[in-house]
């Protein structure tokens, strides 16, 4: 009986322990100028400055919106105490203390560029550089298709021709008659006139 009585103190002994120590994880975030609207992983957590509690130390996407400036969109990493690692966290966890671990994110706004006058110039500057002379235009499009309907087209290779050649046998080719062949062939003779009666 002795031995069931000292076990269940050691119990309710080990639970008090347990209950008393925790670990409190927040990420602070502050912002130049405040009252920007945060997002960290596409959630809204709130208006800078805040504190968010987290889980999970490592990389998280981080959105900042604040009228008339740029918005933000980055990252901020959230890194482990020394005293919350693999081991070191089971006994942060038991102690009886209550333990912080806070991490601070600080961003700086730019103001946005809204100056519609240099917009403008720069669509000006844009729409006199598209700007083609309609001759140059019409000629740079015959000539492209020109060279598509060339690249297009079956290689054709050149045939010889000779006068009274005969096709070999089992060919489909047909014999070229010599008066087919053009006259100003270099090294061709022209056919001989027929004698007159």
């Amino acid at each position: 009986m002795n031995g069931i009585r000292i076990f269940a103190v050691a119990i309710a002994g080990l639970a008090t322990m347990l209950s008393a120590g925790c670990v409190r994880r927040t990420i602070a975030i502050t912002s130049t100028p405040a009252d920007a609207m945060v997002y960290v992983n596409d959630r809204e957590v709130g208006r800078t400055p805040c504190e968010v509690s987290f889980l999970f130390y490592g990389e998280y996407d981080v959105r900042l919106k604040h009228d008339g400036y740029e918005s933000i969109v980055g990252s901020g990493t959230a890194s482990a105490p020394i005293w919350d690692f693999i081991g070191a966290d089971l006994v942060a966890e038991v102690a009886p203390v209550e333990l912080e671990s806070r991490v601070d994110w600080h961003f700086d706004f730019i103001p946005a560029k809204n100056d519609h006058s240099e917009l403008l110039a720069r669509a000006r500057q844009l729409q006199t550089s598209a700007q083609v002379e309609p001759d140059q235009t019409a000629e740079e499009e015959a000539g492209a298709a020109k060279r598509a309907a060339e690249m297009t087209a079956p290689p054709t290779a050149p045939v010889q021709r000779e006068q009274g050649a005969i096709p070999p046998k089992g060919s489909s080719a047909m014999p070229v008659p010599p008066t087919e062949l053009p006259s100003n062939i270099p090294g061709v003779k022209p056919p001989a006139a027929p004698a007159k009666p």
